[in-house]
């Protein structure tokens, strides 16, 4: 399944960015520089984005990290870093590195990040390894660090939250439906508080959990 994942994801990353592009109209923009500002990201900052597809929000992260900070991108599609790292020339960060690893074994030292990112993803992986993905997140972190998480919204268009449903029952587990319903619970194992901000658009939500 993890290889089906991987080849699909290879190839969906040559259509990715014109997607989100065509759909967002700038709102995946905003919430970047939404999720960047709640997380505390500034100069210096030591961030991990996981999960980073093209590498949108460690692209954006960088426009505000000086070179004494650290940006690291990991995805397990190589399709994808590979569009990161075109993308990230045009910015020169000397400390803008990808790594191709799985979420869930992460090859970084711990007590390292003072932010940890994850966009739009973690409902997608199966219960195992979001469980190791938060260990690792919160192995990763410096103590007092932060990891904001952002997910979509219930929809209040019914047409579209039937096919948010659909979506759910597509994750197969009732342990992932549960998930996406309400994080909180799941991130309460691992953080020692756990805060529920909507985004301005009231389409998404950001998950805050400090280590």
């Amino acid at each position: 399944m993890k290889r089906w994942r991987r080849r699909y994801y290879d190839f969906f990353s040559y259509f990715y960015d014109q997607i989100i592009a065509l759909h967002s109209r700038d709102r995946s923009a905003l919430l970047r520089r939404f999720l960047l500002e709640k997380t505390g990201v500034r100069k210096g900052t030591y961030l991990l984005d996981l999960c980073t597809g093209t590498g949108a929000v460690a692209l954006t992260a960088a426009r505000f990290v000086s070179e004494n900070g650290l940006i690291i991108g990991v995805d397990f599609s190589e399709g994808m870093l590979k569009r990161a790292q075109r993308k990230a020339r045009s910015l020169g960060h000397p400390r803008l590195f990808w790594i191709l690893a799985h979420v869930g074994e992460l090859p970084l030292a711990s007590h390292t990040f003072d932010v940890v990112t994850c966009s739009h993803a973690m409902y997608e992986l199966d219960p195992p390894s979001r469980e190791a993905t938060l260990r690792e997140i919160k192995r990763v972190l410096k103590p007092g660090g932060v990891f904001g998480m952002m997910e979509h919204c219930e929809p209040q268009n019914p047409f579209i939250r039937l096919l948010y449903y659909l979506r759910l029952l597509s994750f197969g587990s009732r342990e992932n439906r549960s998930f996406a319903r309400d994080e909180r619970p799941y991130l309460k194992r691992y953080f020692s508080s756990v805060e529920r901000i909507l985004s301005p658009s009231g389409n998404s939500k950001l998950l805050l959990a400090h280590a």
